[in-house]
């Protein structure tokens, strides 16, 4: 295991073009993930948050290389946990979203890398604390890899987080109003103008609008909670089982699917993962307002899908299968999740890939 640090980035202004964000199936070179600083989580919960983050470190390194940036404080705790094929990356980190602190990866024309950084602000929440490294971690994951292979880098003109961003590679981009268009993040902005934005750094060409949640009180309703791309074309999304104000928005979600047209003009063929029943959940997870248990916050790594398990056996099975129908060549690893489940996120949410710089 190897370790190597990053220095902020200075901002670029540089208009550039001819940029696309892969689609999370296109190879990978390496995932991201963090190692979140002991002030950010309660002592009580911070072994168990360990604890499934080695879980899905090690489940990753089984199929792809697997870098973390760790704060300098804990690298001998993240040295002691992790695979040694792990190479560590010393700098400032405060959370485990990885998903969206750090960059994302783009690739031009002719293959070459770039690091858009989004500008986070902590999901636009003005009590959310500790994010003073993480509002910084993205351009110095981008100013780290630029000391190894050269990778140029962006700030964006917006503010906006990775979850919140679902492209399919042929040229559609699925984002929800509550986290895009929030005044929390950008105040006054219109979809016109982030429909540019997204179609000149990420070169798609056709934005689907969702309404997202207004009930979910950390991000604002990220797209990686309701539905994944399978292909282009086909989505796995989010069931809406259930009479509760949650179900009745992911419906209004998936009613805008099914009316959606992508790029290409096709509808989208959805597969939908039911959620688990709360009932056979234990109280302490079934009564958190927190919890997210979303089978669709999947991580693609090279040949395989690292998934969660929620503690619904039956629900579990059966959103393993499904998945597993869905990539029949992937080998499917499910894990337990619980504590990353309770802080709103889930596998999804703490990795990002950097994609190779490779032609598909």
């Amino acid at each position: 295991m190897t370790a190597s640090s990053g220095q902020p980035l200075a901002a670029s202004t540089n208009a550039i073009g001819h940029w696309r964000m892969p689609p999370e199936w296109h190879p990978h070179a390496a995932c991201w993930m963090a190692w979140p600083g002991s002030s950010v989580v309660a002592t009580a919960q911070r072994q168990s948050l360990l604890g499934e983050l080695t879980r899905i470190a090690h489940a990753i390194a089984l199929f792809e290389p697997l870098r973390v940036a760790v704060d300098p404080a804990h690298l001998d705790e993240a040295r002691r946990a992790l695979p040694d094929n792990v190479t560590l990356y010393a700098m400032p980190v405060d959370d485990h979203w990885m998903r969206d602190t750090s960059p994302t990866f783009l690739l031009d024309d002719a293959l070459t890398p770039h690091a858009l950084c989004w500008n986070f602000n902590g999901w636009g929440k003005p009590w959310m604390q500790c994010i003073e490294a993480d509002a910084k971690l993205a351009q110095r994951v981008a100013r780290a890899l630029d000391e190894r292979t050269p990778m140029t880098a962006s700030l964006a003109p917006i503010v906006a987080e990775g979850g919140s961003l679902l492209v399919d590679g042929d040229g559609t981009l699925i984002v929800t109003q509550t986290s895009i268009l929030n005044e929390n993040r950008n105040p006054g902005l219109t979809r016109s103008e982030a429909d540019a934005v997204f179609r000149h750094w990420l070169g798609v060409t056709k934005v689907v609008w969702l309404p997202g949640s207004t009930l979910d009180t950390i991000t604002d309703g990220h797209i990686d909670g309701i539905a994944s791309f399978v292909r282009p074309g086909a989505l796995l999304a989010t069931g809406a089982e259930g009479g509760d104000e949650r179900a009745r928005e992911m419906r209004e979600n998936l009613k805008a699917l099914l009316l959606a047209r992508d790029a290409r003009g096709r509808h989208f063929d959805i597969g939908l993962l039911r959620a688990p029943d709360f009932e056979a959940l234990p109280v302490d997870l079934a009564t958190d307002a927190d919890f997210a248990p979303e089978y669709v916050n999947f991580y693609l790594p090279n040949g395989g899908v690292v998934m969660a398990s929620f503690g619904d056996a039956k629900a579990d099975v059966h959103a393993r299968n499904i998945v597993q129908q869905a990539f029949p060549e992937r080998r499917v690893v499910q894990l337990p999740l619980r504590a990353i489940a309770r802080r709103g996120g889930g596998i999804h949410c703490c990795t990002q890939q950097q994609p190779a710089a490779v032609l598909t």
